[in-house]
């Protein structure tokens, strides 16, 4: 074979040199196949092949909340009733779904954003729970709109209990009606009541705003038994001319409901 490979090869080459006999119409017998094995492939350059990979954005699974949210707060100064109504009822429908942002929300530099975020959370009553460590931060927030929401969600779970109430009974003397109104209720909703959390409620009873009287007065019969010291208070309130006949109602209902406790 190897023989046969260099008398070809010199054929070839007097082929090109010579004139004579190259031209003739019998072609030249073609050299069998190189074997597989010895056969040397042609040097191909390389080929770059470049993939391209899209880039795709991960989804986030709190987009649509916190869209919802930045439209309150964007509107929250001087809202449209009922953009902020139909925008109110979007957020409130994510219910839980809707803490991871709230959360989030809780370390935001505007003291309006964390006033709002506290606002739902406390909507969202034990379902916050994800949210109370944060919460518990909130008690010294600058604001005492955020601490009072705070401190009345953290009061749904027995391990910040302690811290709470201490800033709701300091709150029900705040100068802001809607502070202390929300402190008494949160103060009146709790399973047990110390002397110093019944004593803030009754010193609400006289309230230079009406509906913390009247929140004071509520809560003091939903205690039922526990109130049987405001009592007498509670008297006072009916027999004073001066009270609104809806306080007095009030005062005759949570009156009742003490003293048949009483009988249990």
């Amino acid at each position: 074979m190897q023989e046969f490979r260099i008398v070809f090869a010199m054929s070839l080459v007097l082929c090109v040199f010579s004139l004579e006999g190259c031209g003739d119409s019998t072609p030249a017998e073609s050299p069998p196949p190189v074997p597989a094995e010895n056969k040397q492939p042609e040097s191909q350059p390389e080929k770059t092949v470049q993939t391209e990979q899209a880039t795709v954005e991960p989804v986030d699974p709190q987009a649509e909340v916190k869209a919802v949210f930045e439209t309150l707060l964007s509107i929250r100064a001087e809202p449209d009733p009922d953009e902020w109504m139909q925008a109110d009822k979007k957020l409130s429908a994510f219910g839980k779904s809707a803490v991871p942002t709230l959360k989030e929300v809780m370390s935001h530099p505007d003291p309006g954003a964390r006033e709002l975020a506290s606002m739902y959370l406390a909507s969202l009553g034990p379902e916050a729970k994800e949210a109370a460590p944060v919460l518990e931060t909130a008690l010294q927030d600058q604001s005492p709109f955020t601490q009072v929401n705070a401190a009345s969600t953290l009061t749904h779970f027995p391990e910040y209990r302690e811290k709470a109430i201490p800033v709701l009974i300091s709150l029900a003397e705040h100068p802001d009606s809607n502070t202390r109104l929300t402190a008494i209720y949160a103060l009146g909703n709790l399973d047990s009541q110390s002397a110093e959390q019944l004593n803030a409620i009754k010193a609400a009873l006289n309230d230079s705003d009406t509906d913390v009287q009247l929140a004071a007065i509520k809560v003091l019969g939903q205690m039922g038994e526990p109130a049987r010291q405001s009592l007498t208070e509670l008297q006072t309130l009916i027999d004073d001319t001066d009270t609104s006949e809806t306080l007095r109602e009030a005062a005759l209902s949570s009156k009742s409901q003490i003293e048949q406790s009483q009988k249990k």
